[in-house]
C-alpha cells in the first residue's frame, strides 16, 4: 500500500508541478477532473491503508494543492480518515452533496455515500443506491457496485435488518469472486464476520475473521484487519468472554484515547467500555467513557452521541449521573435508528439499576432490551437479558433459538456441573484446567438465561422439553 501511496501522489505532484500562478487561475495548465480522480484514488488508497503515516502525507499534500482541491475532495479527506479528529461539522455539507442523488455520476454517488456512511447518515442514500447498484453490475461498473453493495449492507445492519443485510453480504461475496476482485471479498467477509457476531454465531464469525486477518494482514490492508479485530471482539462479547473482548478491543484502540486515523476506533467505543466494565476495569472504562466525550464525538454523529452517552452511563460514578446519561442517550432522536447499540444500553442500565434499586424498577429498561434483541436475532444478548429479567422474578424460558447455541463441549460441562461436580472435578473428566471450565460456565448461563449453577439442573430440564425428539434415522454426532 505504501508504494502505490507514494506512486499516487507523485502523479498528482507531476499533475500540477509548474502550472501557472493558482491565485491567478488554480485550474492552469491541467485537467482538473484528471486531478479529481487521482485525489479519489489516493484518498482510496489512504482509507484501506488506514496507516497514521500515510493519512498525514495525504492531508500535507492536499493542503499544498490549496484551491485545486474541490468541496467533494476535502468532504472525502475528512469523513475517510478519521472522524474523532476530523468529522465535526461535515454532515451538513454532505446532505447538501446528496439532495440531488439522480443527477450525479453513480462513482460520485458511491463515493459521498462512504463518508455519510463515516458519519452515521447513510439511510438517507441507500433508496438510490438499491435502485442504481444492479445496473452499476450489469454494466460493468463492477467496482463501484461492489461499493454500493457494501454501504447497502452496512445500512441494513445499522438499522436491525439483519436477514437483508446477510443475503446484500452473500451477493456481494458471489459477485466479487465472479469477478475475481479478492479485495472486495475480504471486505465483504469482514462484514459477514460482524453480522455473525452480533447473531451470536460465533464459530462462524471467527473463522471467517481468521480468514480476512491472514489475508490482509501481509498486505497492510488495515482497514480490513481493523475490521477483523472489530468482529473478533464483537463474537467475544456475544460469547460473554469479556476478557476476550477487551484485548481484542484494546488491540484497536488503547482505552482513554482514540487511535488516530483507525477508522473502527470509535465504532468500538461501546465494546471497550463494556468490556472494561465487566472485567472490572472501572478506571479504563471510565477514562474511554470521559475521553469521547472530551473529543466532541456526540457531535460527529448520532451513532456516536447515542453510544458516547450510553458509554458514560455504564462508568458513572453515581446513579444520579448514570440516570441523566442514560436519558440523554435514548432521547436522542436517532436513538432507534441504531437498535443494537440502544438495546446494550438498555441492558447494561438494566443490570446497574437492578442491583442499585431493584428487580422491579430495572424491568422497565431490561424488558425492552430483551425484546430488541430477540427481534433482531441477537440471541446471546437476548438470553443475557432474559436471565437478568429472571432474576427479578419475571417468569422466562430459553427461547427456541438459544438452544442450539449449546456445543456438544458445553452441554457436557452444564451436566456435570449440574450433577454437583466443581470446576477442579469436571476438568479432571474433560480434560480442561478449572479456569477454562468456569469460561465454559461463564458462556453456558447467559444462553440457558440462568445467572447461578443452582439453576443449571431446571434449566437443562427445560431445554430438553423444548428441544425437538432426534431423527432416529440420523447418528448422534455428540
Amino acid at each position: 500500500m505504501r508504494s502505490t501511496h507514494r506512486q499516487i501522489a507523485a502523479a498528482v505532484e507531476r499533475l500540477v508541478g509548474g502550472t501557472a500562478d493558482s491565485a491567478a487561475d488554480p485550474t492552469a495548465g491541467y485537467d482538473p477532473e484528471v486531478l479529481d480522480r487521482l485525489l479519489a484514488l489516493l484518498l482510496a488508497t489512504s482509507q484501506f491503508a488506514a496507516d497514521r503515516t500515510l493519512w498525514e502525507r495525504t492531508h500535507a499534500l492536499l493542503a499544498t494543492l490549496g484551491e485545486r482541491v474541490g468541496e467533494r475532495a476535502r468532504i472525502y479527506s475528512a469523513t475517510w480518515s478519521d472522524v474523532v479528529r476530523h468529522g465535526a461539522g461535515w454532515t451538513a455539507p454532505v446532505e447538501r452533496a446528496a439532495a440531488d442523488l439522480p443527477g450525479q455520476e453513480p462513482w460520485d454517488v458511491a463515493r459521498l455515500a462512504v463518508s455519510a456512511y463515516h458519519l452515521d447518515v447513510l439511510s438517507p442514500l441507500r433508496p438510490h443506491l438499491q435502485r442504481v447498484v444492479s445496473r452499476e453490475l450489469e454494466t460493468g461498473a463492477v467496482s463501484t457496485g461492489m461499493v454500493m453493495l457494501h454501504l447497502i449492507m452496512l445500512d441494513q445492519m445499522a438499522v436491525g435488518e439483519w436477514e437483508a443485510a446477510e443475503r446484500t453480504g452473500r451477493r456481494a461475496l458471489l459477485r466479487s469472486d465472479e469477478h475475481g476482485h479478492e479485495l472486495f471479498a475480504q471486505q465483504t467477509r469482514a462484514y459477514l464476520a460482524q453480522l455473525a457476531a452480533m447473531r451470536g454465531q460465533t464459530a462462524t464469525a471467527r473463522e471467517l475473521q481468521a480468514v480476512v486477518d491472514a489475508w490482509a494482514r501481509p498486505r497492510g490492508i488495515g482497514f480490513l484487519t481493523q475490521l477483523a479485530d472489530a468482529a473478533g471482539t464483537t463474537a467475544a462479547l456475544s460469547d460473554g468472554d469479556y476478557e476476550g473482548a477487551y484485548l481484542q478491543a484494546i488491540g484497536i484502540t488503547a482505552p482513554g484515547a482514540f487511535q488516530p486515523y483507525a477508522h473502527q476506533a470509535s465504532r468500538t467505543l461501546l465494546d471497550l467500555v463494556e468490556a472494561a466494565v465487566h472485567t472490572g476495569r472501572t478506571a479504563q472504562a471510565r477514562a474511554h467513557a470521559l475521553a469521547a466525550r472530551e473529543a466532541g464525538l456526540p457531535a460527529v454523529s448520532p451513532r456516536l452521541s447515542l453510544v458516547t452517552h450510553g458509554a458514560l452511563a455504564m462508568t458513572a460514578e453515581d446513579e444520579d449521573e448514570a440516570a441523566g446519561a442514560y436519558a440523554h442517550a435514548v432521547s436522542h432522536p436517532a436513538a432507534a435508528h441504531f437498535p443494537f447499540e440502544l438495546a446494550r444500553i438498555r441492558l447494561a442500565h438494566g443490570i446497574r439499576v437492578r442491583r442499585a434499586r431493584g428487580a422491579t424498577v430495572a424491568r422497565e429498561f431490561l424488558a425492552p432490551a430483551a425484546d430488541s434483541f430477540e427481534r433482531l436475532g441477537a440471541v446471546a444478548w437476548a438470553a443475557r437479558a432474559r436471565a437478568e429479567l429472571r432474576v427479578g422474578g419475571v417468569p422466562t424460558r430459553p427461547a427456541a433459538r438459544t438452544a442450539s447455541l449449546l456445543t456438544w463441549q458445553e452441554r457436557r460441562i452444564a451436566d456435570l456441573a449440574a450433577g454437583g461436580l466443581t470446576n477442579k472435578e469436571i476438568g479432571e473428566q474433560t480434560r480442561l484446567s478449572p479456569r477454562t471450565v468456569s469460561a465454559h460456565l461463564y458462556r453456558i448461563f447467559p444462553k440457558l438465561g440462568i445467572t447461578t449453577r443452582a439453576a443449571l439442573r431446571d434449566a437443562l430440564t427445560g431445554l430438553d422439553e423444548a428441544s425437538p425428539a432426534p431423527d432416529p434415522g440420523l447418528p448422534d454426532r455428540c
